[in-house]
């Protein structure tokens, strides 16, 4: 093995990109720059289902929540449910975008930073509307054999 000393130049031997490696290098490139889209996009869907099903469990089978009122268990899953919707929508929140006019590291610094936040956000809030749905479940089932009765 050859050892380069430090004021040699390493010689680097390349070859020109096949047109298939070029159009994977462009699809990596719009994906990352279609980020932002997809997870705004998903963060509606989540939104949306939060709000759908919320309504849902509540609307037509409250005479089980009614009795239920000082639960801390389904309060804390109702919370839940809202915190979720809360993060889906500062997902979807129009932030000013400021960077440097005509900087391509200011811009691409910026879309970094804002698809990291919008990443967790929207973590958050399938996180929450999971743990959500998961305690007005358990609560449902566990009181729906006392309603029945």
């Amino acid at each position: 093995m050859d050892i380069v000393q430090e004021d040699e130049i390493a010689e680097i031997k390349a070859t020109a990109a096949t047109p298939e490696e070029l159009s994977w290098i462009e699809f990596q490139l719009k994906e990352k720059q279609a980020a932002l889209s997809r997870l705004e996009n998903t963060a509606k869907y989540l939104s949306g289902l939060s709000s759908v099903t919320l309504t849902i469990i509540l609307g037509p089978n409250n005479e089980i929540f009614r009795s239920l009122t000082h639960s801390i268990t389904l309060k804390a899953g109702i919370i839940s449910w809202l915190i979720s919707i809360l993060c889906t929508l500062v997902v979807l929140f129009p932030f000013r975008y400021r960077y440097a006019n005509n900087s391509v590291d200011s811009i691409r610094r910026l879309h970094k930073k804002m698809a990291g936040l919008k990443f967790i956000f929207l973590l958050l809030g399938c996180l929450f509307y999971i743990a959500g749905i998961c305690l007005v479940a358990f609560i449902f089932i566990t009181n729906q054999a006392s309603v029945t009765k």
